[in-house]
């Protein structure tokens, strides 16, 4: 159980400078997940501070009519694509990456779904992190990020 006290002094502080707090919850495997808007749909983010950029599942920007293109790079089951100008948006919050990427989730996805768990449709890196300047406070499952993006 979080201390309260300890949450509140760290929400209070960090609001006072400029950041937001958005409220996480964990899959069945923990994963830190957050909810989004990518170009006004709504979709499920996984926050991983392991990768190091942001990205979207190939097969879900392909059954939504997300535009993607061919980056030519191999990337983690295939080439890497870029979605353009597509936006992320967290509780109207455009957050600011190096870039939105699609990957071929397939083979992790596969693996979630067999162990019963939703499969990873977005995943907010380190990008995002740096750019916001992020605060998570794993006690209380709250992402912070600063609203003006350092540039």
């Amino acid at each position: 159980m979080p201390n309260v006290d300890h949450t509140s002094a760290i929400a209070g502080l960090l609001s006072r400078h400029g950041f937001r707090r958005f409220m996480m919850s964990r899959t069945g495997v923990e994963h830190l997940l957050l909810t989004g808007h990518l170009d006004g749909r709504p979709i499920d983010i996984v926050l991983d501070t392991g990768a190091g950029k942001t990205f979207v599942e190939l097969s879900y920007c392909r059954s939504e009519g997300i535009a993607v293109s061919d980056t030519g790079q191999p990337g983690h089951g295939g080439n890497v694509y870029t979605l353009g100008a597509a936006r992320l948006t967290l509780e109207g919050l455009s957050v600011r990456t190096d870039g939105i990427f699609a990957l071929d989730m397939t083979s992790t996805n596969q693996r979630l779904v067999m162990r019963g768990v939703d499969p990873i449709r977005a995943v907010i890196g380190q990008d995002v992190l740096r750019h916001h300047q992020a605060v998570i406070d794993y006690a209380a499952l709250a992402l912070f990020l600063k609203e003006q993006p350092a540039l």
